[in-house]
C-alpha cells in the first residue's frame, strides 16, 4: 500500500457523468457561475444547483462571491479545487522511470526518477521489478502532496484496455499486464496508456483542446508517434501509432530507411536513420546533436540533412491535418525544436496549403509546438491518470 494514498475505496473516486461534465468545464475554461455552466452544458438550473452542491460537499469545487458589481448583487462563482485530487504520472523509457505528482489542474508538484532493472536474456525488461520501481517512485512522491489518488503510466508502444502493453517498443514487452500488478501492489486506480495518447489527453484538457475539438499530435524523437483527438475525445487505441505516416513516400530518389523504403518520411526524419546516413557520409559516428551543432556553425551538409527532415515533417503535418479534417496540429518530442528551427518545415506546409487557381476554399492550419522533456511525458501520464480517476 502506498504511503499517503487516499483512504477512499477506488470505486468511490469516480464522478457521475454530470459532475464530470461540470468539473471538466471548470478545469478547461476556468471559474463560472452556475447559470453560465448550465447554459454551456445544457443543464437545468435545478440540476446544476444539485451538481454544484455535490461537488462542493465532495471537495471538488468551491463557491465564492465575485467582487461587488456596480449594479445588482454579486454572483456566486464556482471554481475547481486543485488539491481535490493528486495523481502520480510515470513515463517509462527502456532504462528509466520518470515520475511526477500533479494536482487536478495538471500542475507538477514534485518530480523523481529511478533506474529500471536491466533487460533479461531475451532482451525484455523484467515486469515484476518494474512494478516495484514504479511503486517505490510513487512512495517517494506521495509525501509531497496530501494524498495520492491514482497512477498514470505512459509507455511507448501499443496499449489495450488501459492496462495491457501489447507491444512495449523500448521495453521488449509483449502482452504484459502492467496495470493489474501495479494496482494490487499500491491499492490505487491505475491507467496505462501509450505515451502520445497521454499527451493527446493532456492537450485535450489543458492545451489545444481548449480551442479545437479535433486535432492531431505528432511527436518526433526516437521515432515518430501520432495521437488523435476527434470531436473532444482522445482516441486511445489507434490502428497505427505512426508507422503508416512514417513510411509515406516523400522522394523516390531519397535515402533508404531501415526497412528498405527509399525516400520515405522515416528515412529523413527518424533519428537513427538520420544519424546512420550522416555517419556513413562522414565515415565516422555522427549523432543528432552533432548535426544540430554543426548546422549552428554553418555546416552545409548538416543544414541540408536537417532541412530534409523538416521538409518531410511538413508533408506529414499537411497529410495528417487533411486526413483528420482539422485546422490544428500539435508538434512535440525531444527533437522537434531542431526541425521547427528550419524554414523548410513551414515552406513545405505552405506549399501544400496553396490553393489551385480555380479553388475558392482557403485552408488554414494552426501549428502548435511543445518540445518535451521526459518530465513532460510523465505529466501526460499524470493527466491521463487524473481523467481516469475522475471517471473520464
Amino acid at each position: 500500500m502506498v504511503t499517503g494514498a487516499s483512504e477512499r475505496p477506488a470505486g468511490e473516486r469516480g464522478l457521475t457523468a454530470g459532475e464530470l461534465a461540470v468539473t471538466r468545464q471548470l478545469l478547461i475554461h476556468g471559474p463560472a457561475t452556475r447559470g453560465d455552466l448550465g447554459d454551456r452544458l445544457n443543464i437545468s438550473y435545478a440540476s446544476m444547483s444539485r451538481l454544484a452542491r455535490a461537488l462542493i460537499l465532495g471537495g471538488m469545487a468551491s463557491e465564492d462571491l465575485e467582487p461587488a458589481a456596480a449594479i445588482g448583487r454579486p454572483r456566486q462563482i464556482l471554481t475547481a479545487v486543485p488539491s481535490a485530487r493528486h495523481v502520480v504520472g510515470v513515463k517509462l523509457t527502456g532504462d528509466t522511470a520518470y515520475g511526477v505528482v500533479c494536482d487536478m489542474f495538471g500542475e507538477v508538484r514534485a518530480t523523481a526518477r529511478a533506474a529500471l532493472p536491466r533487460p533479461g536474456e531475451g532482451g525484455a525488461v523484467p515486469v515484476a521489478p518494474t512494478v516495484k520501481v514504479i511503486a517505490q517512485l510513487t512512495n517517494r512522491l506521495a509525501p509531497k502532496v496530501p494524498s495520492v489518488d491514482g497512477i498514470g503510466v505512459a509507455v511507448g508502444g501499443v496499449v489495450a484496455d488501459r492496462s495491457i502493453v501489447r507491444e512495449g517498443t523500448f521495453l521488449g514487452w509483449r502482452d504484459v499486464d502492467l496495470a493489474g500488478p501495479l494496482r494490487d501492489r499500491t491499492g490505487l486506480p491505475v491507467i496505462v496508456t501509450n505515451d502520445v495518447t497521454a499527451l493527446a489527453r493532456e492537450q485535450l484538457w489543458f492545451g489545444a483542446g481548449r480551442t479545437h475539438s479535433t486535432f492531431g499530435i505528432i511527436t518526433v524523437g526516437a521515432g515518430l508517434g501520432v495521437g488523435v483527438v476527434r470531436e473532444g475525445i482522445a482516441l486511445e487505441e489507434l490502428i497505427d501509432n505512426g508507422h503508416l505516416l512514417a513510411h509515406a513516400p516523400v522522394d523516390s530518389s531519397g535515402p533508404r530507411c531501415s526497412l528498405g523504403h527509399q525516400g520515405c518520411v522515416a528515412a529523413y526524419l527518424n533519428r537513427e536513420d538520420l544519424e546512420r546516413h550522416a555517419s556513413a557520409a562522414a565515415n565516422c559516428p555522427v549523432t543528432f546533436d552533432d548535426l544540430v551543432r554543426a548546422r549552428a556553425a554553418g555546416d552545409q551538409d548538416a543544414t541540408r540533412r536537417l532541412d530534409g527532415a523538416a521538409r518531410a515533417l511538413g508533408h506529414v503535418v499537411a497529410s495528417f491535418a487533411g486526413a483528420l479534417q482539422t485546422t490544428c496540429i500539435v508538434l512535440g518530442g525531444e527533437d522537434v525544436a531542431a526541425f521547427t528551427d528550419s524554414p523548410a518545415l513551414q515552406e513545405a506546409i505552405d506549399d501544400r496549403l496553396r490553393p489551385g487557381p480555380l479553388e475558392t476554399q482557403r485552408c488554414t492550419l494552426d501549428l502548435l509546438t511543445t518540445p518535451l522533456t521526459f518530465t513532460d511525458w510523465a505529466r501526460g501520464g499524470a493527466v491521463a491518470g487524473i481523467q481516469h480517476v475522475l471517471g473520464a
